[in-house]
């Protein structure tokens, strides 16, 4: 699927189930505390997943977080922010992550642990419920 796709709820109900396994683990499946872990088979298909999906976007992600500067600090509680956010938005802070990742190896892992994807899963599924209705 190409960046930048609509995001249906097929799309939505792909990436849904790392919710629980993330809710359910509270940390990454498959790792040991500290820094110095490696992908786990789960990080692995999830991102296999945001990208069968469609869901990372092609931007200027960057220059966005230096705009967005409540997004700048992985470690800052944006949970408020992430219950309101849009799901361009959401779509943006996974990108970011992903693509931080490769410049600062272990910002995804972080986010993992530090509940900000199961914080964005959860407003993704508060999306999708909001599709049915």
């Amino acid at each position: 699927m190409a960046y930048d796709a609509l995001i249906t709820a097929k799309e939505m109900d792909r990436l849904l189930p790392y919710l629980e396994i993330f809710q359910k683990h509270g940390s990454v499946p498959g790792t040991t505390s500290g820094h110095d872990r490696c992908e786990t088979e789960v990080v692995r298909n999830f991102l296999q997943e945001l990208s069968g999906t469609g869901f990372m976007m092609v931007f200027d992600w960057s220059s966005w977080v230096a705009e967005h500067e409540i997004y700048r600090d992985i470690d800052r509680n944006i949970e408020d922010h992430i219950r309101h956010a849009d799901l361009e938005t959401l779509r943006k802070l996974v990108t970011s992550y992903v693509r931080g990742d490769r410049y600062t190896e272990g910002v995804l892992i972080r986010v993992i642990e530090n509940g900000k994807i199961t914080q964005i899963l959860k407003r993704l599924k508060m999306l999708r419920e909001e599709m049915q209705e």
